[in-house]
């Protein structure tokens, strides 16, 4: 007990003498630093812009971080570091006056800084910025780089959607009625390079204009391309699987209750790959000329299933058949031509029927209609995938 008594005294007499090594003690520029700061800040009115200038020239650079568009909102987010640099002649001094410092740096909120509006914002009353310090040069330069998150109206216009290319712009103007800011651009305006892509979109063009002497004085137009490869794998597949289930009921027999069922399936099928799409589309004044392809296969199955309907009809037909009926019957089948009519179905021989002659034409003749339809179908089929389906377009941004 007593050797533990003498250890604790004979460290509290060591620990005064070692314990000021540690204490940092503020060095001739902090000095100056603080001194500076002091005067410059005494008469400094901070909701004042600098009287001295008849309009303050503010130089803006953006570098885009991140980039968010949401078509069902119609909204494009940024978020943006936001560097602005302008003179303040009351923040000029003469560094032999202040030991040689000739930079300083403050707090946004203790000078006057410019206020860069976003003009379409989605929601003027929200605005998120995120600024620590800004530095001071000793010849009134002043540079703040706050974090900006830019929220603005971007209408989704989806005509050739997946495919689709979206115009957004971000249009910027003075929102300081006290003072009279002139922005302009520095360098090439906005910086991709640190971009994080990966949310449905890529950023193919940058169109930046600037009109300090107009109500808008800055606007940037992003020319956003989607990433389409995943939708159009799911989108031409399954209208390639329509266009087949269509025409494939056109090669069955026209009296067997199959080919009735098998069309009623594809246009069920139809109707489901229109929910199906609703799942990536929303509300748009354009339409995607997808759903014109899945319009127009829906037309052809509802004509098929009535044809199907005529033919039935025309086959069991008993009754002697017009003379033109028989003219292009035995034209048909008795030439070349009978090798181009697919399917061909014929009537079961009957020799108690005296009428089986009658029935053949009659069956020739549906023959005839139903490979005229086929043709038909499929050339429609080639123009609506020619005309409709998604593709990639041209590059002329």
């Amino acid at each position: 007990m007593f050797s533990q008594i003498i250890t604790l005294i004979f460290f509290g007499i060591l620990y005064p003498s070692y314990s000021q090594d540690c204490v940092m003690l503020p060095s001739k520029e902090d000095a100056w630093d603080k001194k500076l700061h002091t005067d410059k800040m005494a008469n400094y009115r901070v909701r004042q812009p600098p009287r001295n200038q008849s309009c303050i020239l503010v130089k803006v650079f953006f570098r885009l971080k991140t980039f968010g568009f949401d078509e069902y909102e119609a909204k494009f987010t940024a978020k943006i570091w936001t560097r602005m640099i302008w003179r303040d002649e009351r923040l000029t001094w003469s560094p032999e006056e202040y030991g040689g410092v000739s930079k300083m740096v403050v707090l946004p909120t203790d000078i006057w800084t410019p206020s860069l509006k976003l003009v379409n914002s989605v929601d003027p009353d929200y605005y998120s910025m995120d600024i620590e310090e800004c530095r001071v040069n000793n010849n009134g330069e002043v540079m703040c780089v706050p974090e900006i998150i830019y929220e603005s109206f971007c209408f989704a216009k989806l005509g050739d959607w997946p495919f689709d290319v979206q115009n957004c712009t971000l249009q910027f103007a003075d929102g300081d009625r006290l003072s009279s800011s002139r922005f302009r651009f520095k360098g090439r305006a906005m910086a991709l390079d640190d971009a994080e892509y990966g949310n449905g979109w890529n950023i193919m063009l940058m169109d930046p204009k600037e009109d300090p002497d107009s109500d808008i004085q800055l606007s940037i137009t992003l020319t956003l391309e989607r990433q389409a490869s995943g939708l159009v794998a799911v989108l031409v597949g399954p209208c390639f699987i329509l266009s087949i289930l269509t025409t494939t009921p056109i090669l069955m027999n026209v009296n067997d209750y199959i080919r009735l069922g098998f069309s009623c399936f594809s246009l069920i099928s139809h109707f489901t790959f229109l929910f199906f799409i609703d799942e990536f589309l929303q509300h748009s004044g354009d339409t995607p000329g997808i759903l014109f392809f899945v319009r127009d296969s829906i037309i052809l199955t509802i004509t098929s299933v009535f044809f199907t309907f005529v033919l039935s009809k025309i086959a069991n037909r008993k009754n002697v058949p017009f003379e033109w009926v028989s003219l292009v019957s035995n034209k048909v089948f008795f030439s070349f031509g009978q090798y181009l009519i697919l399917p061909r179905w014929r009537v079961e021989p009957d020799y108690k029927d005296t009428k089986v002659k009658n029935k053949e034409i009659w069956a020739n003749t549906a023959n005839i209609l139903n490979s005229v339809y086929l043709v038909v179908v499929i050339i429609v089929y080639v123009i609506l995938f020619k005309t409709y389906m998604p593709k990639q377009p041209p590059v002329q941004y």
